[in-house]
């Protein structure tokens, strides 16, 4: 199917004010794995703990989640087609455990990688506090594989270098959620949706649930769990995520405040995050 560029690129999105409370931050976190694993309790009491005075900066993801836009006919996308592929943040100040939020997002741009690849399509979003002041930029790349050969620039960005060649300086495991109420399991009905392990039904995880589990897992990692300390996340997503499965995060160290990454379900033994990285900064 075909889609009109130009006028994707020039669609209008409303502002919307997001407000949520110091319990919605927890839930997030618990969307995330915090909680699930007796031996990161004191790391995750800080992202659970109703007076803490910080939340999980991969919190602004999910509160930057909208409406599905891309169901709307006019914009000639096959959305049932979509794939997540990327997904990064940029941390311009702290996001605060509670109080409002004003998202904005714009198509940055859509790449054509021909009729039997589809389009890469790239969306910027902003969290700005009531003030006006940036608090976080999301960038947000998918895969609209029903919609290549309409005739657009192919793809600009090289790939990503392969990870270093050497174990790695850091590995933690956590456990993926297996709440009933969690906040990121996916509720429609796809093919990938669920997965018959040992005779034990599981529920696929959207990716903004890998990308906060992915999340913590970085912060402890490389940033002592602190995150004031963190300037830039990111991933690739490379499989999917069950509820009820284990999740190993491998981290490199490949220079001054960057490390990259990588996070495999251990009991599949499957990729599902490659080439994440994470920028920091070092206590002063």
């Amino acid at each position: 199917m075909t889609i009109n560029y130009q006028a994707l690129m020039a669609r209008q999105f409303a502002p919307s004010t997001r407000h949520y409370s110091r319990a919605e931050s927890a839930h997030f976190a618990r969307g995330f794995g915090a909680g699930m694993d007796a031996a990161q309790a004191d790391y995750d009491e800080p992202w659970l703990n109703p007076d803490a005075p910080k939340a999980l900066p991969m919190a602004a993801v999910a509160l930057a989640d909208g409406e599905f836009w891309q169901q709307d006919p006019a914009t000639g996308i096959v959305w049932q087609k979509i794939v997540h592929s990327a997904e990064s943040i940029r941390m311009h100040g702290p996001l605060p455990p509670e109080g409002s939020v004003v998202a904005t997002q714009r198509i940055k741009d859509i790449f054509d990688r021909g009729a039997d690849r589809g389009a890469v399509m790239v969306q910027e979003q902003n969290l700005s506090d009531a003030q006006g002041n940036l608090l976080v930029s999301i960038e947000v790349t998918t895969v609209l594989k029903g919609n290549g050969g309409f005739g657009g620039q192919p793809p600009t960005s090289p790939r990503p270098e392969p990870l270093p060649n050497r174990p790695p300086d850091g590995v933690l495991d956590l456990c993926t959620p297996t709440a009933e109420d969690t906040a990121f399991k996916l509720t429609v009905d796809l093919d990938v949706a669920g997965a018959d392990t040992e005779g034990v039904k599981r529920s696929m995880i959207r990716g903004v649930g890998c990308f906060g589990l992915a999340g913590r897992a970085a912060l402890k990692l490389a940033c002592a769990n602190q995150p004031d300390r963190l300037q830039a996340f990111g991933v690739r997503y490379a499989g999917p995520m069950f509820t009820g499965e284990t999740m190993r995060i491998a981290l490199w160290e490949v220079g001054s405040g960057l490390a990259v990454f990588r996070m495999d379900a251990v009991e599949r033994n499957q990729p599902v995050l490659s080439h994440g990285f994470i920028e920091y900064s070092y206590p002063t």
